[in-house]
């Protein structure tokens, strides 16, 4: 009875996150629509400065050169101004599949300087439908009066006070000790090029946006609230996201939240596992809901087959059908572009191992800890479980999806200031959580 109760209720809620992704693809249309009402007159001017911009750096840009961490995307980012200003006769076409302008077959950075800059009109439109290019919303509007340097700059104050804000919140309560992890999350992830590419602060933003609202109602969020939660995040990656370091929005948030409520955890065990579960289902509903949702819309008012090319593109970029390249491959390079991290990484939870090996017999162990601790450890291998499942796509673009690693790194510190934080806490996991499941 209670198996069975626990399933219609776990339906119940996946419908209801269903429906809520439904609304959201709709107020995703509806957004865009909006977007276009802005005219390409006004923001004529600031895309002829990032169009020159963009071309002065050119493909393969460094800001530090030769350090892989911080290469940039101009390739995608010259995408996202190009199909943020190409307009047709047909608007429906604009919204819908991410057209865009080619000339020559060139890049889509070149394409747009040709045109913008050279005033070159011999062009094509392409479309890039199987993506909701959502990111403009923001980023037309913001053309209108700043190129693609001043964004950048606003960029990079935004991400700065998040942090900062983010930083501040936890300092001020018995959660300070998560400041350790979350900053060495922070410093890996590279933060002169987050804030350097467009195209890399999607899913920073959206991490970001979790973690803070988890944190703040972390003593009034139910789990159906968390639940929504972890899909509202997932709506959100695939709305403006273009596949860079997605499981990013569901990793850290989840190792967060396992920390976050650590004593009702460690002696609730069973439910544990299951909202893990349940919130990683919660992300993907959103996330491949959302994804498809405009794959949908998209074939359904333009005549399309976006849904043929989205699968297409998914069993290439999957790596199982063409076998161009491994796993071993995939992780060699990913791993490579961020070695010496790693290597820091290891030596710290070697440091960590010691000094709890050092002041176990003056502390006393809650065994039931242990189990918190797996947990978190088990997310923290997230990223492995992404690159097996998008060998091609994590290999080729290794440059920005080496970032899916920050979840190891912020699992595995958290997982270390848990142990030595709770060692020195009596009756750690001693408290019982008396919520509902749901």
């Amino acid at each position: 009875m209670e198996i069975n109760g626990y399933m219609r209720e776990t339906l119940s809620l996946w419908i209801k996150e269903m429906g809520i992704v439904f609304l959201c693809a709709i107020m995703g249309v509806a957004a865009l629509v909006v977007t276009y009402f802005i005219s390409n007159d006004c923001m004529r001017e600031h895309v002829w400065e990032s169009a020159i911009i963009l071309h002065s750096e050119g493909l393969g840009a460094y800001l530090w050169q030769d350090v892989e961490e911080t290469k940039l995307d101009i390739y995608t980012d010259g995408l996202m101004i190009n199909v943020s200003y190409t307009e047709t006769e047909d608007g429906v076409r604009d919204i819908l599949l991410g057209t865009h302008v080619e000339v020559d077959g060139r890049n889509p950075m070149d394409s747009l300087y040709e045109v913008a800059v050279l005033a070159n009109d011999n062009y094509t439109v392409k479309n890039y439908g199987r993506y909701w290019h959502g990111y403009q919303v923001l980023l037309r509007p913001l053309l209108c009066f700043f190129n693609y340097s001043d964004i950048l700059q606003i960029n990079m104050i935004l991400q700065l006070l998040l942090v900062f804000g983010f930083v501040t919140l936890l300092a001020g309560t018995e959660e300070r000790v998560y400041i350790v992890p979350f900053l060495g999350m922070y410093v890996f992830l590279c933060p002169v090029s987050l804030a350097g590419s467009l195209q890399y602060s999607p899913c920073f933003y959206i991490m970001m946006s979790t973690l803070t609202a988890l944190f703040i109602w972390r003593g009034r969020l139910t789990d159906t609230g968390k639940n929504i939660q972890f899909l509202l995040a997932g709506v959100l990656t695939a709305y403006f996201d273009f596949l860079t370091y997605p499981f990013i929005t569901l990793g850290v948030p989840l190792i967060a939240c396992l920390a976050f409520d650590l004593r009702r955890w460690s002696a609730d065990r069973k439910h544990m596992w299951k909202n893990i579960l349940l919130y990683t289902v919660s992300w993907g509903i959103g996330y491949v809901g959302m994804w498809s949702s405009k794959w949908v819309i998209a074939s359904v008012f333009t005549g399309e087959n976006i849904i043929y090319d989205a699968f297409g593109a998914i069993a290439y970029r999957s790596g199982y059908f063409t076998e161009k390249h491994s796993y071993y491959d995939t992780l060699k390079l990913n791993l490579g572009v961020c070695n010496w991290k790693v290597i820091l990484l290891a030596l710290i939870c070697v440091s960590v191992c010691v000094a709890t090996f050092r002041i176990k017999k003056h502390i006393r162990i809650e065994r039931r800890l242990f189990s918190a601790l797996g947990a978190i450890l088990f997310v923290s291998l997230y990223p492995f479980f992404w690159y097996l499942f998008t060998k091609d796509h994590s290999c080729c673009h290794s440059y920005f999806t080496w970032r899916e690693l920050g979840i190891s790194v912020f699992g595995v510190l958290t997982a270390g200031v848990m142990g030595i934080r709770a060692f020195g806490e009596k009756g750690a996991g001693q408290q019982r959580y008396n919520g509902k499941l749901f």
